[in-house]
């Protein structure tokens, strides 16, 4: 009886632990998972009840009320061998047949009844109990009920399972590969010594078994991932919104330079020939802050970034303005709003000065618009730690000249640094003062108009991003993507997308997990923001930088230590020493690339 009682007690410990796991997470709420409760709940008071069993019948001869209550739990422990034995295989069918449809529909009530009749049988058939003051156990009618079922049940499973041979191999078929080995040896052991009590503890363990085997994914992380799902698809749709926008912003400039050329080639008149040669000039310097400043993510980076210390959220700054704007403007004039949703919750910059410039812009707009729309759009490019604000601001007004136009755009740094805002704050500024204002917040400013049309207005300003405090779920997501990563992890920089193609297929073939990219800036700005790579690959000269730029500018940080390898064209075969000695790993002729790019893997 020690020894029986000792694993009664063992098993119910380790039950225990399980149960609290179990219970202390979210988890999905599927036919699994809510007969897996019931049976942790079950085994628990199972195993108490079988404590309560040995006890009574023990001492069942010591008084009336001990023998009334082994007979009241000898009962319960045999009504509850036959609830688990039913629940697991309940467990087994759902599991087995979880896809069919009638599962759903006529299953719940043949169980409901087959339960009840069986319960009813085996509650009213007599229990007979033993005790000799070493071994204690229950034999009779409502015993042998019991093994018979759990017999007719093991079946019954087994049968499940060749039904479903395609998957014999589901982990979630392992308890019971587990029970019937168990169940047949407890029966063996049973018929040699009915005093040694193992039938409990063996579902104890099964249960035990099923908690890792059971699909169970942790709702948290369910939720982490379809959050992630939902801002993925909303910034594709807000980055293809934005891309389409910025696709007709160039086109436009494009095709009027196109037409004012054709236009202005046969003009005799010098002052018309002027004219025209200010509106392409005008068209041309738009077409180039659009390339240049708004599009180029290539001269993203911190070291351009103003640092400042305050945090904003620009969320909530945009629909200040847009509601305090709201209330200036009359019934004759529609405002339009919106932003996108890449844009973090939290940057780094001046908020106020932001405000003002805005709120400078949209009064000028206003001032100048008598009915028609005024539209404040703010999107977004995030990169590597920084947020590219792109802030457009339209309007349908009376517009600017073009000599004025260009009269504000061909300030230079002499001509903004005589501009003062000294004792400004908070006022309305005008074009130049905002341009002024713009570039002491590190950014640049665009103005186009056409008059009796309407004018734009573009502002890009960079702003670092805050960093949020990782949630416990965002260490697990990107510990499990590290886990993820066991082979080589390559990073290749080539602006000819073709060869960088070709390469990243080679390397691939490698088993390698491989980053490319076309700007020699990325892998700097990816290594300073701590992404690990086994092996970096540069093309020699890229249209931006150089490979020893790149190199030079990595090794700046002193717990850099990647191999980096240098890709050279044949005429620079002579210079190879050179690149070893600057500090490059190794060197790769282009002209027999693949051969070298197997030498080079199995190398590092």
């Amino acid at each position: 009886m020690i020894v029986g009682v000792s694993v009664i007690v063992c098993s119910l410990i380790y039950s225990i632990m399980v149960a609290i796991l179990y219970f202390n997470k979210k988890r999905i709420n599927n036919i699994e998972n809510k007969i897996y409760k019931l049976m942790v709940c079950m085994n628990i008071y199972g195993l108490f009840n079988e404590l309560a069993c040995c006890y009574f019948t023990f001492y069942e001869k010591v008084s009336p009320f001990n023998e009334f209550m082994c007979a009241i739990f000898n009962k319960l422990f045999i009504i509850y061998m036959f609830s688990w034995l039913f629940t697991f295989t309940c467990y087994v069918f759902f599991v087995t047949f979880k896809d069919k449809k009638f599962v759903k529909k006529k299953v719940n009530t043949i169980i409901g009844s087959l339960y009840t009749i069986l319960f009813v049988i085996i509650f009213l058939l007599p229990i007979e109990y033993y005790s000799d003051g070493t071994y204690v156990y229950s034999y009779g009618l409502a015993p042998n009920m019991v093994m018979f079922f759990g017999t007719l049940t093991i079946l019954f499973d087994i049968w499940c399972v060749f039904r479903n041979k395609k998957n014999m191999k589901n982990r979630q078929y392992y308890p019971l590969y587990v029970l019937i080995i168990l169940m047949i040896i407890v029966l063996i052991i049973r018929n040699i010594n009915p005093g040694i009590i193992l039938i409990n503890s063996t579902f104890a363990f099964i249960t035990v078994l099923m908690y890792f085997t059971i699909e169970n994914p942790d709702i948290q992380m369910m939720e982490e991932l379809y959050k992630n799902k939902k801002l993925i698809e909303k910034s594709s749709q807000d980055t293809s919104n934005f891309l389409f926008r910025m696709t007709q912003d160039i086109k436009k400039p494009v095709k009027d330079i196109i037409e004012a050329s054709k236009r202005y080639e046969s003009l005799d008149n010098l002052e018309d020939a002027k004219e025209g040669f200010k509106y392409i000039n005008n068209m041309s310097i738009d077409l180039d802050y659009l390339i240049n400043d708004a599009l180029d993510v290539s001269s993203m980076t911190t070291k351009r970034l103003k640092i400042f210390d305050s945090r904003y959220n620009p969320s909530n700054i945009f629909k200040e303005i847009k509601y305090r704007f709201e209330k200036q403007i009359d019934k004759d004039i529609k405002f339009n709003f919106t932003i996108s949703n890449v844009i973090p919750n939290y940057l780094y910059g001046d908020s106020i000065k932001l405000k003002q410039v805005v709120n400078s812009i949209l009064f000028n707009a206003l001032k100048h618009t008598h009915s028609g729309d005024i539209s404040l759009d703010v999107s977004g490019i995030v990169k590597y730690g920084v947020c590219r604000l792109i802030i457009t601001i339209n309007d349908t007004g009376d517009g600017i000249s073009i000599e004025e136009v260009n009269n504000i755009l061909s300030l230079n740094s002499e001509a903004l640094a005589s501009i003062d805002l000294r004792n400004r704050d908070g006022d309305i500024l005008n074009l130049k003062e905002v341009k002024k204002m713009v570039s002491l917040l590190g950014g640049n400013f665009m103005v186009k108009s056409e008059d009796k049309i309407g004018t734009t207005i573009n502002i890009v300003l960079e702003q670092k991003i805050v960093e949020s405090k990782e949630s416990e779920i965002s260490k697990k997501l990107e510990s499990y993507e590290q886990s993820l990563y066991k082979n080589k992890r390559v990073m290749v920089v080539d602006d000819d997308a073709k060869e960088l193609t070709k390469i990243t297929t080679w390397l691939e073939n490698h088993d390698a997990e491989v980053s490319g990219s076309l700007f020699g800036r990325d892998i700097i700005e990816k290594i300073a923001s701590n992404i690990k790579y086994d092996l970096i690959i540069l093309d020699d000269e890229t249209s931006t930088y150089s490979a020893l730029d790149v190199l030079k500018e990595l090794k700046k940080n002193k717990k850099f230590n990647i191999p980096v390898v240098v890709m050279i064209n044949d005429n620079k075969e002579f210079i190879r020493l050179h690149y070893l000695q600057d500090g490059f790993a190794d060197c790769i002729m282009k002209s027999k690339l693949e051969s070298e790019i197997n030498r080079i893997m199995k190398r590092f």
